[in-house]
C-alpha cells in the first residue's frame, strides 16, 4: 500500500512537473505583446507627415514602405518575391494652385456673395466624376437638408450634415451623385432664397479623377504543412487624406491602430516557433475606396485560400465602454461556427462583446468567396473620419482586450489547439501550484511516518 502510495506521488509530481516546464517554456520564449510597440507604431502611421494616407498620394506610398520595412525587421518572409501587391485603382487627386469657390453671381455675372470655404461649406470626398456645377432655379430641387443640382447626365448633391463640416465620407468611384458638398443650414437657407430669386450659384472644387497603381503590403510566417490553408491576419492602412486647408485626418483609429496590432502579433506568434500552417499578414490599400485591395487580393489568391481564416482587424482600441464587435458579412448569421467559436473565447475571457452582420470591412471579399472571415472592431465612431480620430484618443485596455481573445483563436488554428501555448498561464499556475502541494504532502506525510516509527520503537 505505502509503494503504490508513493508510485502516485512520484506519478503526480511528474505530471505537474512536465506541465510546468512546458508552460514555462512558453512563457520564457513568448515575445510579449508589447501595447507601447503599437502606439509607436500608431503615431507614426496617424502622424500629419502622412497627410491622412490617402490612396494615390505620396504619403500613402510612405506609409506602405514603412509597414514594409517593420515586416522585414520582424523577419516575416514575402509572401511572393517580394512583399508588395499591386493593383490599380481610381483616386481623386487633389489640382494644385487652384481654389475652391461657392458664389453666388447675379444676372450682369458680378459675384454678390462668396460663401467661406470650411465655415459655410466643404467638399465631401465620394465623388468628382464633376468639379465644376453652375445651377439656377431652373435644374435644382430642393428638399428639407439638401439640394440636387443636374446639369445634362451630372448631378451634383450639396447636403446639410448634423456635425458640422468636419467628417469625411469614404471615396466611391460607383456614388450616383458627381460631386458632393456639405453646406450647413444657414448656407442652405441663403441658397434657397438666393434661387428664389433669380440668381445663380457656381461651385468648383479643385479635385479631379486619376487612374494610378497603389499596393498591399504581404508577408508570411513559412508553417510545417504546405497542405494545410493559410491563416490570414489582416489590416487596412490607407485613409481619407486631408481637406483643402491643410487639416489631416489622420485615422489614427481608422486604421493605424489595426496594422499596429497585426505587426505586433508577428512578433509574439514568431517567438513561439514554427506554427504548423503558412500564417499571411496583410496590410491592404483602398479599403477606404471600397475594399479594393482586399478584392484584388482575394481574386488572386482564392483558390489557396479555401479552407483559410481570415482574422481582421478595423478600429483597435476604441473608447473601453463601447464592446468588442466581432463583425461577420450580411451573408452570416448566428449560426456561424466561426464566429461562435469567436464569440465563446470571448465569453471565456469575459470581456464585453457585441456580434454585427456588415459589409463593412476587408472581411466582405473573403466572405463573397466563402472563404470563413471576422473583423475585430471597436465600433466607436464618435472621432472617426473626422480631424479628431488622433493616437491620444486610442485606449490601451481595449487593444490588450483584443489581443487576449485573437491570440486565442490564431494560436488554436495555428498551433493544433496546444493547451501549453493557448492557456499557458493557467497551466503554469496550477502545475506550480500543483508541486508546491504534493511536495509539502509527500515531506509531511515522510515526517509523520518518521515521528510514528520513533514513538513506536519507544
Amino acid at each position: 500500500m505505502k509503494k503504490s502510495k508513493n508510485f502516485f506521488i512520484i506519478f503526480l509530481l511528474s505530471v505537474f512537473t512536465i506541465s510546468f516546464l512546458f508552460s514555462f517554456k512558453t512563457y520564457i520564449c513568448l515575445n510579449k505583446f508589447n501595447t507601447d510597440k503599437v502606439i509607436k507604431h500608431i503615431n507614426y502611421l496617424s502622424s500629419d507627415r502622412l497627410q491622412g494616407r490617402l490612396p494615390g498620394t505620396l504619403e500613402n506610398r510612405i506609409a506602405e514602405q514603412y509597414i514594409k520595412s517593420q515586416f522585414k525587421n520582424y523577419k516575416l518572409q514575402p509572401l511572393d518575391k517580394n512583399y508588395l501587391q499591386s493593383f490599380k485603382i481610381k483616386y481623386p487627386s487633389k489640382i494644385s494652385n487652384k481654389a475652391p469657390y461657392l458664389n453666388v453671381i447675379d444676372k450682369n455675372n458680378n459675384v454678390v456673395k462668396e460663401f467661406k470655404y470650411g465655415v459655410d461649406y466643404k467638399e465631401d470626398m465620394l465623388n468628382f466624376k464633376e468639379n465644376n456645377i453652375i445651377f439656377t432655379r431652373d435644374n435644382c430641387n430642393f428638399s428639407g437638408d439638401g439640394i440636387r443640382a443636374t446639369v445634362k447626365d451630372s448631378s451634383v448633391v450639396f447636403y446639410c450634415t448634423s456635425n458640422g463640416l468636419d467628417f469625411r465620407s469614404s471615396f466611391m468611384i460607383d456614388a450616383p451623385a458627381s460631386m458632393y458638398v456639405m453646406i450647413t443650414k444657414d448656407t442652405l437657407s441663403q441658397i434657397y432664397n438666393y434661387i428664389k430669386n433669380g440668381y445663380t450659384l457656381n461651385c468648383y472644387i479643385p479635385y479631379t479623377i486619376k487612374d494610378t497603381y497603389v499596393n498591399n503590403v504581404t508577408a508570411k510566417i513559412e508553417g510545417k504543412d504546405k497542405s494545410l490553408p493559410p491563416l490570414v491576419l489582416s489590416a487596412h492602412y490607407d485613409h481619407v487624406g486631408a481637406d483643402l486647408s491643410g487639416n489631416v485626418y489622420n485615422g489614427a483609429l481608422d486604421n493605424a491602430s489595426g496594422v499596429a496590432f497585426i505587426l505586433e502579433m508577428s512578433k509574439v506568434i514568431q517567438s513561439l516557433g514554427k506554427p504548423n500552417r503558412d500564417i499571411i499578414f496583410i496590410a491592404f490599400n483602398g479599403e477606404e475606396f471600397g475594399f479594393v485591395g482586399s478584392t484584388a487580393f482575394v481574386e488572386k489568391y482564392s483558390s489557396k485560400l479555401k479552407g483559410s481564416k481570415v482574422f481582421n482587424f478595423d478600429m483597435i482600441g476604441g473608447n473601453t465602454s463601447v464592446p468588442l464587435c466581432i463583425m461577420g458579412s450580411k451573408k452570416d448569421s448566428y449560426d456561424n461556427e466561426f464566429l461562435n467559436s469567436i464569440s465563446t473565447t470571448c465569453s471565456n475571457e469575459k470581456i464585453n462583446f457585441n456580434r454585427m452582420f456588415e459589409d463593412a470591412s476587408d472581411h466582405k471579399p473573403f466572405r463573397d468567396h466563402n472563404i470563413d472571415a471576422i473583423t475585430f472592431c471597436d465600433n466607436d465612431t464618435s472621432k472617426i473620419h473626422t480631424p479628431k480620430d488622433n493616437v491620444e484618443f486610442i485606449k490601451e485596455d481595449s487593444i490588450i482586450r483584443c489581443f487576449n481573445v485573437a491570440s486565442k483563436e490564431v494560436f488554436k488554428y495555428s498551433f493544433k489547439n496546444n493547451p501549453f501555448i493557448i492557456y499557458y498561464k493557467v497551466f503554469m499556475i496550477v502545475s506550480f501550484t500543483g508541486i508546491i502541494v504534493v511536495t509539502c504532502y509527500y515531506i509531511y506525510g515522510r515526517k509523520k511516518t518518521s515521528s510514528n516509527y520513533k514513538q513506536s520503537i519507544k
